[in-house]
């Protein structure tokens, strides 16, 4: 997604001299190529991810169009309140590009992981939340929030990412894409692992369990029609999420569904649980030993949908 990022950021670029690209020290061997076409509409802010914030915010508020891009777990925690109050309170039209969701750096260690930003994003006013998982969606993701022209978060992996869906998605980006149609559950995935939601649909068709698997590339605002056609049209409805189980996808779609008063007879949100990734490993590793690959997500998804039945 990273190569997709650059490329439609130069497509822009060359359609429109107000925007920009505004980046933290980080996208080396990726960024050369626009830096070198555009020159000053490149900047390095370095790393001062607080001043980051705000020097994108004083771009767009002079009526520049600026992508800032910088690594998810030092853009949102470091530069919270500037997000918060230069962004947003403001309705500065920044889109903001995080790289490194979830496990992205899981040998980093805790502190590159990004576990908690969907959160924080989706609790400030004024600002649209997209996880792409894929190319597709992320070049969607981009043209819909640079044509809404409001402040915007996305937030994507790191690795090459090789295609996920079919084909081109239409922007502007709003609905859930449907990827598989069942009737028995209804697994919601956003981002990354959606890659390994398809596999646990493959999975649980095998066991002879009728899988509908949606992509959510945005999670705010959220597609509540389809949500709620989820609960209404099966005994099961999972989301999955490379993320925090509190303040993400899950907790989304928990709050409307309990809002609006439907209860499909079984309900789980599949994330990180609540504490801190203690031991150091790759992504693949994080997410069997927290219960997300696909044989795990698989397995406890049909013993739940089983004994709802």
């Amino acid at each position: 997604m990273r190569s997709t990022f650059v490329q439609t950021m130069a497509r822009l670029a060359r359609e429109d001299p107000k925007v920009m690209l505004v980046i933290g020290d980080t996208g080396f061997s990726v960024m050369e190529p626009f830096e070198a076409e555009f020159g000053a509409r490149f900047v390095n802010v370095g790393i001062a991810e607080q001043s980051f914030v705000s020097f994108a915010a004083g771009l767009a508020a002079a009526g520049m169009k600026p992508f800032a891009y910088n690594v998810v777990s030092f853009m949102t925690l470091r530069g919270a309140e500037q997000i918060m109050l230069d962004v947003c309170y403001q309705e500065n039209p920044v889109i903001l590009v995080g790289v490194g969701g979830g496990f992205a750096y899981g040998t980093a260690g805790p502190t590159h992981h990004a576990l908690q930003d969907i959160a924080m994003m989706r609790a400030f006013p004024n600002l649209d939340v997209y996880c792409p998982a894929d190319p597709a969606e992320m070049e969607a993701a981009m043209l819909t929030a640079y044509r809404r022209q409001r402040p915007a978060y996305i937030r994507i992996g790191r690795s090459v990412d090789a295609r996920i869906l079919p084909g081109p998605v239409d922007a502007p980006l709003e609905r859930a894409i449907p990827l598989a149609q069942g009737t028995d559950i209804a697994i919601l995935a956003c981002g990354t692992i959606l890659r390994e939601a398809v596999q646990v649909e493959k999975l649980l068709e095998e066991r002879g369990c009728s899988v509908a698997l949606y992509s959510v590339p945005r999670v705010r605002p959220l597609d509540e029609e389809a949500v709620l056609s989820c609960a209404s049209g099966h005994r099961a409805v999972f989301t999955m999420e490379e993320h925090g189980i509190t303040g993400g996808l899950g907790s989304a779609v928990a709050e409307l569904l309990a809002e609006r008063g439907q209860h499909p007879a079984v309900f789980h949100r599949y994330g990180v649980s609540d504490s801190f990734a203690m031991l150091t490993g790759s992504r693949d590793y994080q997410l069997d030993y927290f219960g997300l690959s696909p044989q795990k997500a698989a397995a406890d998804m049909w013993r739940r949908w089983s004994e709802g039945q």
